[in-house]
C-alpha cells in the first residue's frame, strides 16, 4: 500500500508530479507533503493548534476586539482536533494553516467571531475549494503514467490495488455523499480515475437505462456544484455557457461526475451480486 498512503510525506512520484504544478495550484498539495495530524502525538498537536489559532487570531488584526482567554482558545483547538480526526482524517496541521489563513482573508466569505463554528468553517471551505480540488486532480493525472504500446504491469497492479481498496471501503448507505475525491482514514483517491482505470482495462458496459439514470445523477451532482459556486448569479453568461458544454459533451467537469457515478453504480451493483472488481473481465 505504499503507493496509497502519504503517512510521513510524498514519494519520489508524487514530489515529481507536484512539481509539475503552477505555484499556486502547487501551494495546496505542498502542505500535504508532513506527517498528518492523525499519525501524531495528540498533545503535541493540540499544543501546535493551539499557537496556530492564537497566531490566526493576531493576523486577523481582530485579537483585541475578541480577547480570547487561554482557556477558550485550548476548548476551540480540542474541538477543532476532533473535527478534524473524524471528517479530514488526511489533513495536515500545514492544511489547517492555509485554510485559516485564507479563511481571515475573506475567501470563505464573512464570518463572526472565533469560535468553534469559523474555524471548522474555515476547514470545510478550504476542503472544498474548487482550486484546491482542480490542484488534485492535476497532481493525480501528473502520477499516471504515459499510455504505451504494451500495457505495465507494474503500474496496472498497483492500480488496481486502489480500485480493490476503494471497493473494500465502499458503503452503499453512504452513495450519495461520495464525491470525485474521497479522503478515507490515510487515503485520497479520485474516483473517476478508478473508473477510468476499471473502463480502461476491463469489460465494463451499461445498457441504455443504466446510462440514462448515471447521466441523470452526474447532472444533479453537476448541478449541486453549479448552485455551490454561485455562478448562476455572478455570471449568467458563464453559466449558460457550462450547460451548453454539458449538453455539447465538452463539460470536464461534468465529466468527471458522471465517471463517479459509472464507478458508484458499477460497484453497488458488483456487491448486490456478491461479485468484485475481480470478476471483471480483462480487455
Amino acid at each position: 500500500m505504499s503507493n496509497l498512503t502519504t503517512t510521513n510525506g510524498f514519494s519520489p512520484l508524487e514530489v515529481e508530479a507536484m512539481q509539475k504544478l503552477n505555484d499556486y495550484l502547487k501551494t495546496f498539495i505542498e502542505v500535504k507533503n508532513e506527517v498528518k495530524i492523525i499519525h501524531q502525538d495528540k498533545q503535541e498537536v493540540l499544543t501546535q493548534l493551539y499557537a496556530i489559532l492564537i497566531k490566526t487570531i493576531e493576523l486577523s488584526g481582530e485579537n483585541k476586539k475578541y480577547n480570547l482567554d487561554n482557556q477558550t482558545v485550548k476548548n476551540v483547538a480540542g474541538f477543532i482536533y476532533d473535527y478534524v480526526l473524524q471528517n479530514y482524517k488526511g489533513a495536515t496541521l500545514s492544511e489547517l494553516k492555509n485554510a485559516f489563513k485564507m479563511g481571515i482573508s475573506g475567501e470563505f466569505g464573512d464570518f463572526v467571531g472565533f469560535g468553534t463554528v469559523t474555524f471548522t468553517k474555515f476547514i470545510k471551505s478550504y476542503m472544498t475549494y474548487p482550486k484546491r480540488d482542480q490542484a488534485i486532480k492535476e497532481w493525480f493525472r501528473y502520477q499516471t503514467p504515459q499510455t504505451t504500446d504494451k500495457p505495465v504491469t507494474k503500474f496496472l497492479n498497483q492500480n488496481m490495488e486502489i480500485a480493490n481498496y476503494f471497493f473494500e471501503n465502499f458503503d452503499i448507505k453512504y452513495i450519495d455523499r461520495y464525491d470525485t475525491i474521497l479522503n478515507h482514514n490515510d487515503q485520497v483517491m479520485f474516483l473517476p480515475s478508478i473508473f477510468e482505470f476499471l473502463n480502461d482495462n476491463y469489460k465494463v458496459v451499461f445498457s441504455k437505462e443504466s446510462t440514462d439514470a448515471i447521466t441523470h445523477k452526474a447532472k444533479i451532482r453537476y448541478n449541486k456544484f453549479l448552485v455551490e459556486s454561485k455562478i448562476k448569479t455572478k455570471d449568467t453568461k458563464g453559466y449558460d455557457n457550462l450547460v451548453q458544454s454539458v449538453i455539447n459533451g465538452t463539460n470536464r467537469t461534468f465529466e468527471y461526475y458522471f465517471k463517479l457515478e459509472c464507478l458508484l453504480f458499477m460497484t453497488m451493483k458488483l456487491k448486490e451480486s456478491g461479485k468484485t472488481y475481480k470478476d471483471l473481465k480483462p480487455i
